[in-house]
């Protein structure tokens, strides 16, 4: 025990036992000897408590992150101003990155430190197709549906084709940034159908396009199609009497229009131009010294060329309804179709146009019945599948005639459950053939498609899809393709 401890304690008894001692010198001096210690023991614990706050403080600053080093300045501050003085005892911390947050539409997400959502997408997609003729080597006819390539009066022995391929596989790209003159959204899309070799996989852009508020440029869909309307096939082609699912560039606003029951928008739009004229060979091989440049027809002496005039863009516009039970458009086409051939002088141009309805209507249940229906003159390349019609025919004598096409198609579809689908469509589609032309082009085309669909899950689509399609020439000859078709397709 302390020695002055027992002391205390002596005191304490004394101080019980016999109050006279409190008078005593001896134990007044005690008295002061513990007062003195006892002030001593509250010294020592302030400079304790002192020294662990102290202690706390640098606990606290060796978790802070790790300070910047300009040059060889210690803990200085960073700076991009060169005049800017460096103190070397000032501390700063390096400030945190901005984490990734989801974008402002699904599947997008944020760029850090801007208002910018991007998203990329698309799908693997098989296809298998079993036809009982082939369009021949290297034919786009023969991977996806386009009745100008569907034999006539072949050869008994040259039937029958089998295609595996995985061109309709695409990849997408898009972004959607919000300003004060309304968001800014663009959209690419590829997929590799670039080259018509069967087994050729070149990328191929199929959309390119930027919208900011209500106005759009770039190359997309043709205002004139109402792709809602378009049937739901496997296949990438299109029914005979659709309108053509045809991308190309264009400029086009949209406006909503107020007041009315139901939401009603107005389309108007600037597209490329781009005629297709047939022309006798006597006149066409005046046009150019290289045979290379001209755009040769199955059809011997006669050419179907672009002849590349055009002088005015291709002018659209479009009523889009949209009530509840589905949606509706009207739309009108109006182009110029020209025929030039410096060599000779010639020039021949005519306007013509077209119109068209469509829409998707909503049937029992998840069932839906979509449908087309449309005239034109000169308006051939927007009616069914490429080439299947010129817009218009030269004679031989230098007159343009325009060519007048109309057809219609109506698909239902039915679903099963909400996993399985089934699509069956008509399609027909005619051309007015001037009496001149050579009779073996396209009179008319019909098709059948009806399918089988599944999607297990949201991401996942197998499917097996009948195909009928036939042509009929100008002659009266006919030619069918029947083709199986099987589909695995794989979004991401």
């Amino acid at each position: 025990m302390p020695r002055n401890t027992f002391k205390t304690l002596v005191v304490l008894l004394l101080m019980l036992f016999n109050q006279n001692l409190l008078a005593d010198d001896q134990t007044l001096s005690l008295l002061k000897e513990l007062k003195a210690e006892i002030q001593t023991l509250k010294t020592n614990a302030e400079i304790a408590n002192n020294r662990i706050s102290e202690l706390e403080k640098q606990l606290a600053q060796s978790q802070k992150p790790a300070l910047v080093t300009t040059g060889s300045q210690q803990n200085a501050p960073a700076t991009n101003n060169p005049t800017t003085p460096v103190t070397s005892n000032a501390e700063t911390t390096v400030p945190e990155k901005p984490a990734i947050r989801v974008g402002d539409v699904k599947g997008t997400f944020k760029i850090p430190g801007t208002d910018t959502s991007i998203g990329m997408g698309g799908f693997v997609k098989m296809d298998t197709m079993f036809s009982n003729v082939s369009a021949g080597r290297d034919k786009l006819g023969d991977q996806q549906l386009v009745f100008s390539q569907i034999p006539v009066g072949r050869a008994p022995g040259e039937h029958s084709q089998t295609t595996f391929l995985a061109k309709d596989s695409r990849l997408w790209f898009k972004s959607f940034t919000p300003s004060n003159w309304g968001d800014i959204n663009t959209y690419m899309e590829f997929d590799f159908y670039g080259d018509p070799a069967t087994y050729s996989y070149t990328p191929r852009l199929r959309h390119a396009y930027g919208s900011i508020g209500n106005f759009l440029a770039g190359q997309t869909w043709t205002t004139y199609t109402n792709i809602s309307a378009s049937p739901d096939h496997l296949e990438s082609g299109t029914s005979a009497g659709s309108l053509s699912t045809s991308r190309q560039p264009l400029v086009r606003w949209t406006q909503a229009l107020n007041g009315f029951e139901i939401p009603i928008e107005v389309q108007a739009a600037l597209e490329a131009p781009r005629s297709r004229v047939w022309v006798p060979n006597s006149i066409e091989k005046n046009a150019s010294n290289d045979p290379a440049n001209l755009d040769v027809s199955p059809v011997a002496d006669n050419f179907l060329t672009t002849p590349n005039a055009e002088r005015y863009p291709d002018l659209v516009a479009r009523v889009n309804f949209k009530p509840e039970w589905g949606n509706l458009s009207f739309a009108a086409l109006g182009r110029q179709i020209r025929y030039t051939q410096a060599k000779t002088g010639l020039e021949a141009g005519s306007w013509g146009g077209g119109l068209n309805v469509a829409g998707k209507i909503n049937s029992l249940g998840l069932d839906t019945f979509r449908f087309m229906a449309h005239i034109g003159n000169g308006a051939g390349r927007y009616t069914t599948t490429t080439n299947t019609f010129e817009d218009a025919a030269l004679s031989e004598q230098g007159d343009l005639s325009l060519i007048k096409t109309f057809g219609g198609m109506v698909s239902y579809q039915h679903w099963w459950n909400k996993q399985w689908r089934s699509n069956l469509t008509y399609g027909y589609a005619a051309a007015n053939q001037p009496g001149f032309v050579n009779p073996l082009l396209n009179q008319q085309v019909q098709s059948i498609h009806a399918n089988l669909i599944w999607s297990p899950i949201s991401q996942t689509t197998l499917g097996m899809e009948y195909i009928f399609a036939e042509r009929e020439l100008v002659t009266g000859q006919k030619g069918e393709l029947q083709r199986i078709q099987f589909s695995a397709r794989y979004s991401f």
